[in-house]
């Protein structure tokens, strides 16, 4: 396996182990010091510098809606793809993270991210959204989850 490969996979299960126990400095090796964070598409629109900000936002997003929930479930749903780009090595990942909460029906928010490795550490990373697939959890959160708060910033 690729290395940014491995690097992309090894710190997606860092992730979820953060999920559970909520030790976020489990994730600082896999980061730059001045790594990047970007959220494209949706109303969580933003742009993140430097690897204790990205924790810090990262955190702020889980807490406010993921760990709200009563389930969350990511499903990937192409890649991990690869390609080079004059900064080391880009990782594509489309995915779906559902949501359930109390009574709710399970919500799905489709996303893809990107992150660039370089010397085996993450120099950026990029979530996008389609506003359009949006659109059905807009309506899920003002019936079910007005209270939630995705943002990161």
């Amino acid at each position: 396996m690729d290395q940014a490969i491995q690097v992309f996979m090894n710190c997606a299960a860092a992730f979820e182990e953060t999920y559970v126990d909520d030790d976020w400095s489990r994730l600082k090796p896999f980061f730059t010091e001045n790594a990047t964070y970007e959220v494209r598409g949706g109303p969580l629109t933003c742009a993140i510098e430097g690897r204790e900000a990205i924790l810090i936002g990262l955190k702020k997003s889980v807490d406010g809606l993921d760990r709200r929930c009563d389930e969350r479930v990511l499903e990937v749903k192409g890649g991990p793809h690869m390609r080079a780009v004059p900064a080391g090595q880009q990782v594509s990942l489309d995915w779906v993270a559902s949501y359930r909460r109390g009574d709710s029906p399970v919500i799905g928010l489709p996303g893809r991210s990107v992150f660039t490795v370089a010397d085996g550490y993450i120099t950026a990373m990029r979530d996008e959204y389609d506003d359009a697939a949006l659109a059905p959890v807009g309506a899920w959160l003002q019936q079910y989850g007005v209270d939630l708060d995705g943002s990161y910033v």
